[in-house]
């Protein structure tokens, strides 16, 4: 019997990535310098250029592409840096356990992301690419998501012939498409729509009492 392919995107491992894991070069500057100063250039809305960062970090463009594979993988985990802070500031915050506590973390997050300045900003300069970098399945963003929403959905006693990894991909990909429907649709975002249909689908993916 052939395996079953995973819903999880591959994303290749950069010296970026490894860095922010902890293993990184000791140059005097580090992967971590560079995303470091694309942070910082993101959140007051310059826009991160590769040469003029590697001209910063006194590197070469070939250093600066090598540690961390390209600008869209480099904005990829700015973004998701960003993202992962508000989805577990939020999480902190509210209170309760199982179904309701998922639905309330899910509504309350996706809720920020159409009024974050940094990505609101973003989507109105280059659309096509902010939902590129948000949304593709060879990004880092939505790789991440599914694996925090994986990890949220595991405190649900789900049935156990459901895949985690898929019904958490699911799930990211109903929000995807309800936040960010103007972009894909024209439709006007609505995302109290995807608390419900995540609610029902989380409703009959956990085991009966």
């Amino acid at each position: 019997m052939s395996a079953k392919p995973s819903s999880r995107p591959v994303v290749q491992e950069t010296p970026l990535s490894r860095a922010l894991s902890g293993c990184g070069p000791t140059a005097k500057a580090t992967p971590v310098d560079a995303f470091k100063v694309a942070r910082t250039w993101f959140l007051e809305g310059r826009r991160v250029d590769m040469q003029q960062l590697a001209e910063t970090l006194g590197v070469s463009r070939a250093t600066l592409y090598r540690w961390c594979g390209n600008r869209e993988q480099l904005l990829g985990e700015v973004i998701w840096a960003l993202t992962e802070e508000q989805l577990n500031r939020t999480r902190s915050k509210v209170q309760g356990s199982g179904l309701g506590y998922v639905t309330e973390v899910i509504g309350t997050c996706i809720a920020k992301f159409r009024t974050s300045k940094n990505l609101r900003r973003l989507l109105s300069d280059d659309p096509e690419y902010a939902l590129r970098l948000m949304t593709s399945k060879h990004g880092i963003v939505q790789g991440r998501m599914i694996d925090w929403c994986a990890e949220l959905l595991s405190s649900l006693n789900l049935r156990p012939d459901l895949d985690l990894p898929d019904l958490s991909y699911v799930i990211v990909r109903i929000c995807e498409s309800f936040v960010w429907s103007d972009l894909i649709t024209g439709a006007e975002p609505e995302t109290e729509k995807a608390v419900v249909i995540i609610e029902l689908l989380l409703g009959a993916a956990q085991v009966a009492d």
